[in-house]
C-alpha cells in the first residue's frame, strides 16, 4: 500500500514521537550506484544503490533510551544526552550534552536528509538544531514547534533546515488551490527523508536540490497536485486528479495515482509518468519500490496469498515467486535496495516463533537469508546469526547502509556497496 506522509499521519501542528515515524516505513531510495533497473533507458526512473549483503556484521552500541540514523552515523539518547555513533565501528563521534534538562526524545526531528538534528529539551523553551555530522549547534528558535514545510498560515512556506530561516512563500491560490486551505487536508510535504541515498557533503550549506510536493482541493471540486522547486518555490510540475485519495506518496521519490482500477506510477520530483497498469487497489497488497516497480500480493491477508510478484509500472511481471503460507508467514517490509527487497519470515511450525530477515533479488526473485537466529527449516543459513527485534521498527535505512535492530540493545549493519 502507498505510505502516508508525515502530515497525513499527524494532526495539524502536532509533534510527538510519531514525528519520526515517517522513517519507519520509508523505502530506501538513492541517486547513485547501479540498481536493479537500468535507468539509462528511462532517466525518469530513480536508480537505487546496492547493499553489500555479505558484509553484514554485528554492531555494539551502549544501552540507550532511543536511537535513529543520520546521513553519516547513528544517534543515541543516553541519560538525557545525545551522541553520534559511527555505524561501522560503534565508536562515539560527538556528544550533545543536555544544557539544563534531558532531551525530549519524543521531539527529535531528523531534517535535511539526515544532516540536521532538531532537538527540544524537557521542560525547556525552544528548539535547537545541530549538525548531525559534527554535533555542533547551528541555530536556535524559541518556538515550540518548527517545520521545514508549513501551510499553517495559509501560504505554502519552505524553511532552510540548516539556518532555520524561511526560504520562500507561495500563495496556494496561484497554484489553483481553493483558499482558504482545508484544515483537514495535509497540503505540503518534502520528497527527501533519511534513507539510502548519496551521502551529502557536510560542509555544503547550500539549499539541496529537490522538490516539495503540494496537494490541495480546487474550487471546481477536484484536487491539484504538483512539485515546487525546493530552492525557489517555482512550479516544477502540476496536474489535477479527481479524488483526494487519487494521489498517494509511495517509496522515496515515487507516488501513485489511482483512477478506478488504473494504477499510475509517478516520479514526484519531475511529475513524469513511469507507466500505468490495471489492478485491484482495494484488495491487493502493493509495496511500491524506489525505482517504480511494485511488489504485489493479491490480498492484504497474507495467509491467503499463494505468490508474490514484482511488477514494472506498466504491469509487466519482472518475476513471480510462490509462497507457502502453511509453512511460512512472510511479511514484506517497505524497505529495499538495488539488490535487495526485504521481508521478515516466521516458520509456522517453530514453537518459539522466531523471525528471519530475508532479501529477495529484484532481478530474479531469488531469496537469501541475511539475519536470523539460526538455520531455517529448509536448511538456509543466515549470513549473520542474530535474533530480530520486531517490537519496534526493525530496519533503519541511511546513506551509509542500513541498521537492523535486535533485542536488548543488539544491532547489525549492512553497508552500501561502493
Amino acid at each position: 500500500m502507498p505510505i502516508p506522509t508525515l502530515r497525513e499521519r499527524l494532526p495539524r501542528r502536532a509533534l510527538t514521537s510519531a514525528a519520526r515515524a515517517v522513517f519507519a516505513t520509508t523505502v530506501l531510495v538513492g541517486t547513485m550506484g547501479c540498481g536493479s533497473h537500468d535507468s539509462r533507458s528511462d532517466p525518469s526512473r530513480p536508480t537505487v544503490p546496492n547493499l553489500k549483503l555479505d558484509a553484514v556484521k554485528a554492531l555494539t552500541l551502549e544501552p540507550n533510551d532511543e536511537f535513529g540514523v543520520t546521513s553519516d552515523a547513528i544517534y543515541t539518547v543516553e541519560n538525557g544526552d545525545v551522541y553520534g555513533v559511527d555505524g561501522h565501528s560503534g565508536l562515539k563521534l560527538w556528544w550533545i550534552k543536555s544544557p539544563v534538562t534531558p532531551v525530549d526524545k519524543d521531539a527529535i526531528q531528523v531534517l535535511d536528509s539526515g544532516r540536521v538534528l532538531l532537538l527540544g529539551w524537557t521542560d525547556h523553551k525552544g528548539l535547537t538544531a545541530y549538525d548531525a555530522g559534527t554535533g555542533l549547534q547551528m541555530w536556535h528558535t524559541d518556538a515550540e514547534q518548527w517545520f521545514e514545510d508549513d501551510e499553517s498560515t495559509g501560504q505554502f512556506i519552505h524553511r532552510n533546515p540548516r539556518t532555520g530561516e524561511q526560504t520562500w512563500s507561495v500563495d496556494p491560490a496561484t497554484l489553483g488551490c481553493a483558499t482558504p486551505l482545508s484544515e483537514e487536508l495535509p497540503a505540503l510535504f518534502g520528497t527527501d527523508v533519511v534513507d539510502l541515498t548519496e551521502r551529502p557533503s557536510l560542509i555544503d550549506t547550500a539549499e539541496r536540490p529537490g522538490v516539495e510536493v503540494f496537494r490541495c482541493a480546487t474550487p471546481g471540486g477536484t484536487f491539484a497536485v504538483g512539485g515546487l522547486d525546493r530552492a525557489t518555490g517555482s512550479t516544477v510540475w502540476h496536474r489535477e486528479v479527481p479524488e483526494l485519495g487519487s494521489f498517494l506518496r509511495a517509496a522515496g521519490q515515487i507516488a501513485v495515482v489511482i483512477s478506478g482500477d488504473t494504477i499510475e506510477t509517478v516520479n514526484m520530483t519531475t511529475g513524469h509518468s513511469l507507466g500505468s497498469r490495471k489492478g485491484h487497489p482495494d484488495k491487493e497488497l502493493r509495496i511500491t519500490q524506489p525505482d517504480g516497480a511494485a511488489l504485489v500480493l493479491d490480498s492484504s491477508t497474507l495467509s491467503e496469498d499463494k505468490e508474490m510478484r514484482l511488477l514494472e509500472p506498466d504491469g509487466t511481471a519482472r518475476w513471480t515467486v510462490p509462497l507457502d503460507p502453511k509453512r511460512e508467514e512472510l511479511q514484506p517490509l517497505m524497505n529495499s535496495a538495488g539488490n535487495a527487497i526485504f521481508a521478515v519470515m516466521r516458520q509456522q511450525a517453530d514453537p518459539d516463533y522466531r523471525s528471519w530477515l530475508l532479501a529477495y533479488d529484484p532481478r530474479s526473485g531469488k531469496r537469501s537469508v541475511v539475519i536470523g537466529p539460526g538455520p531455517t527449516a529448509a536448511g538456509e543459513k543466515p549470513m549473520l546469526t542474530m535474533p530480530l527485534n520486531l517490537a519496534h521498527r526493525t530496519v533503519h535505512p541511511a546513506p551509509w547502509g542500513i541498521l537492523v535492530a535486535g533485542p536488548d540493545n543488539t544491532y547489525a549493519t549492512i553497508p552500501v556497496q561502493h
